[in-house]
């Protein structure tokens, strides 16, 4: 089956429409089909193809591109409206230009500063969160210097500068360092671009089994920005010193339905938090009880509540359950809601963004607007409001960003092994919401009739346990 018959998504769709009638593309040659969608596709050797390669080279002549090697990337590039790429599978945008880590980067941003990342992440949004995680910003200079071997004057040595070498050096000098957000693919895309992006590069090239392997990391991210806590305390309690020479563990995991909150993390060896990921143990639910006990914060995010009181009430007397029904259970709920996030992203696009933002995402805003000091059990012992600045400013809107992004991400997944699985009075529930949505119903309506449906769905999966 050829590629171009794969479904499409709407932003990409209206993506193709923008370009081929932008004045920056006039004469390149595309023809429409009897649907009449446009033929976005081209072989190099089609007349439609090589009529493409031969309005390159006159645009590159026009534009004073020199024609040699990497002429058709330079001048796609270079006449590229907005420099944002859509993907064609998941509709979210990405650059074309060099703004995202390498695996090998990746690793050692990790062993540097003890985060993760992936390669989806913008390289300014990663330098902007170590930043707001109290690494000091020489470091940050230092590291990224060394890692790029910069040679910048004192007076240079700033953000804005190193990241525009990086990417320079990384574009035209085939450092390994950053790579693009979409590859060059002229003139067999009208655009010069793939038509999937970085974040959709594993699911449809088969062959990238690295690629795959990371997407436990891009798991965790849908995890935490959808769980209930504060995001940035247990952010920064996790770059912390209380973790030096160890690693945050959630006592409850966060892939599980707990949420990401200060309160909630301990200390543990890397090889036992790595070997650890989504198991739930007779200890971890006793320990759970004790810190709500101790903080009054609640365990358990808002879509798994039900579950989590049904095995409070229940483990006692059913300790064999715990680290098989129960677990699945709490799993498959959460692949439940990760599906339901996506089906109101997919078939509300832009409505559907901003009801979950305004209902989920903005009450997590004001997490941001403080700095936190902690004792050694997580616990918040004072606040203060932070200074903010152009950088920090942006944090709401790259929080929603990547809110966003992780939810495409965790459902691009087709390899996963518990997957969703609501009925046919679910789904229609469902398609009720997303009807909602788009009709402009008041959020807090909409709000109700989601915590419905995952109560429908969490009592369904408890009868299943009985």
């Amino acid at each position: 089956m050829s590629r171009q018959k794969k479904e499409w998504h709407p932003n990409f769709i209206k993506y193709m429409n923008f370009i081929a009638n932008h004045p920056n593309y006039k004469g390149l040659p595309i023809t429409r089909k009897k649907d009449g969608s446009l033929s976005w596709i081209a072989t190099a050797k089609s007349q439609i193809g090589q009529a493409r390669i031969v309005w390159c080279e006159n645009k590159a002549r026009e534009l004073g591109i020199p024609i040699e090697p990497g002429i058709y990337a330079n001048v796609m590039r270079e006449i590229h409206p907005t420099k944002m790429k859509v993907c064609q599978t998941c509709g979210q945008e990405m650059s074309i230009y060099y703004y995202y880590p390498s695996s090998t980067t990746l690793k050692a941003i990790k062993k540097e500063f003890g985060y993760d990342f992936t390669e989806t992440d913008h390289i300014s949004d990663i330098w902007d969160f170590l930043l707001e995680n109290n690494i000091p910003e020489s470091k940050i200079i230092s590291f990224f210097m060394k890692k790029g071997n910069l040679s910048l004057n004192i007076s240079e040595k700033n953000k804005k500068n190193i990241i525009s070498e990086l990417e320079y050096i990384c574009r035209t000098k085939g450092k390994k360092i950053l790579s693009p957000g979409a590859m060059s693919n002229f003139p067999d895309r009208f655009d010069g671009f793939h038509t999937y992006n970085r974040c959709c590069r594993s699911l449809q090239d088969k062959g990238r089994s690295k690629e795959n392997l990371k997407s436990y990391t891009k798991d965790r991210r849908a995890y935490e920005y959808w769980s209930d806590g504060n995001i940035h305390a247990a952010n920064n309690f996790m770059g912390s010193n209380f973790f030096n020479q160890t690693t945050a563990d959630h006592i409850g995991p966060i892939s599980l339905g707990f949420i990401h909150d200060p309160r909630y993390l301990q200390p543990m060896d890397g090889s036992d938090n790595s070997s650890k990921r989504d198991r739930l143990q007779l200890v971890d639910i006793e320990k759970i009880i004790y810190v709500e006990s101790r903080t009054g914060i609640y365990p358990i995010s808002w879509y798994s509540k039900h579950i989590w009181e049904h095995i409070k009430s229940n483990y006692i007397k059913n300790q064999h359950l715990i680290e098989t029904t129960y677990r699945d259970t709490l799993k498959q709920n959460m692949s439940n809601f990760m599906y339901i996030l996506w089906v109101i992203l997919h078939k509300c696009n832009e409505l559907g963004i901003k009801a979950l933002e305004e209902i989920y995402l903005k009450p997590k805003y004001e997490y941001f607007a403080y700095s936190y000091k902690f004792n050694e059990l997580g616990e918040i012992i004072s606040t203060s409001p932070r200074h903010f600045t152009e950088r920090n400013l942006n944090e709401a809107k790259r929080y929603k960003r990547i809110a966003i992004q992780s939810v495409y991400d965790y459902n691009n997944k087709d390899n996963r092994n518990i997957k969703s699985n609501l009925d046919y009075y679910d789904i229609a529930f469902l398609n009720s919401i997303c009807n909602d949505i788009i009709a402009k119903k008041p959020y807090e309506n909409i709000k109700l009739s989601i915590e419905s449906l995952m109560k429908q769905i969490q009592l369904k999966l408890i009868e299943k346990i009985k």
